[in-house]
């Protein structure tokens, strides 16, 4: 995500394993001194159980030196998006269970004309017989890969402000979004095609980087899926990977193989010469190329994880 807002820099994040800094921003997870956690909608901020403390919440949770830093998180977005990256449930061993069990609801009860926009890339980009995996997959690889780009992932998209506050359709309507705002549009995609879906707040081990993607739910499990770098992750079986799964030390191999199989695809069929030159020229490149691959195998950090319920029917 860019917590922070991605800002123009060579530096590498790409969720778990390898990410250029510049697509994650940096100014999120680092920034000091702010005081406000930002604000939300009522509807984005449900009740959560007694014993989730606030220890378990936000930096709060976080291991060092996340935990010790001054201020809030995200202190370069406004609005929702500095809120939504001060307040997920840290993924720990108390709160594992409860985070893919009973936390977030399993089905979707969606109220058609609540995002018309968006209502009309579902249309386009599903079908009524296809599962909710193949639905949420065709929304990551077709949707939000032509309609929603990233300034700083290729296929590179304009730059744009890290701090619009903006909602779902404005931000549909704008092109382009950082990682943060890129998940919650294609939360919102898989919600409306009926496929439940949340917030990935990924933290990596370097203590300064991050990156925000998403989970969706389907084949009874739930499931990774990179909006920016346009990825889910498949283990050998074919089964499609969590947040929790992709943390663990066996893990890492088949991330590191899937992130350099993207990067490989941009490479080998990217016709604008602005994506190729982002990977493959300039002062960075060599580190850039080095570091996307097995050395970012051990940036797996922490993560939490963060509900995007929907608006009430009656909503503006």
């Amino acid at each position: 995500m860019r917590y922070t807002r991605f800002r123009r820099s060579p530096a590498i994040v790409v969720v778990l394993v390898c990410w250029m800094a510049c697509w994650c921003a940096p100014a999120i997870f680092t920034a000091r001194g702010a005081s406000e956690e930002g604000e939300a909608p009522a509807w984005a901020k449900q009740r959560l159980p007694d014993w989730l403390k606030p220890s378990l919440l936000g930096k709060h949770g976080l291991p060092e030196p996340w935990c010790s830093r001054p201020g809030p998180l995200a202190v370069g977005v406004g609005g929702i998006d500095r809120w939504q990256a001060n307040h997920f449930i840290v993924y720990r061993r108390e709160t594992a269970k409860f985070l893919y069990g009973e936390y977030t609801p399993t089905k979707v009860d969606y109220h058609k004309g609540l995002f018309p926009a968006l209502e009309r890339i579902v249309a386009q980009y599903t079908t009524p017989d296809q599962t909710d995996r193949q639905k949420a997959v065709a929304l990551l690889t077709e949707a939000m890969a032509k309609h929603l780009l990233h300034p700083e992932v290729p296929p590179v998209g304009p730059m744009v402000a890290a701090n619009r506050a903006l909602d779902d359709e404005a931000l549909l309507a704008s092109g382009c979004a950082w990682c943060n705002e890129q998940a919650r549009v294609y939360i919102r995609l898989c919600q409306i095609a009926g496929v439940p879906a949340r917030m990935i707040y990924l933290f990596y081990s370097d203590g300064k980087m991050g990156h925000v993607v998403a989970e969706f739910y389907a084949d009874g499990r739930w499931c990774m899926a990179d909006s920016s770098w346009i990825c889910v992750f498949p283990d050998d079986r074919g089964r499609l990977l969590s947040a929790a799964e992709l943390h663990t030390p066996e893990a890492k191999p088949l991330v590191e193989r899937i992130y350099m199989a993207r990067w490989t695809e941009i490479l080998k069929h990217s016709s604008d010469p602005s994506d190729r030159e982002f990977a493959t020229k300039g002062p960075d490149a060599i580190r850039k190329k080095k570091e996307f691959g097995p050395s970012k195998a051990d940036q797996f950090g922490c993560f939490g994880v963060l509900n995007y319920p929907l608006p009430p029917a009656s909503a503006d």
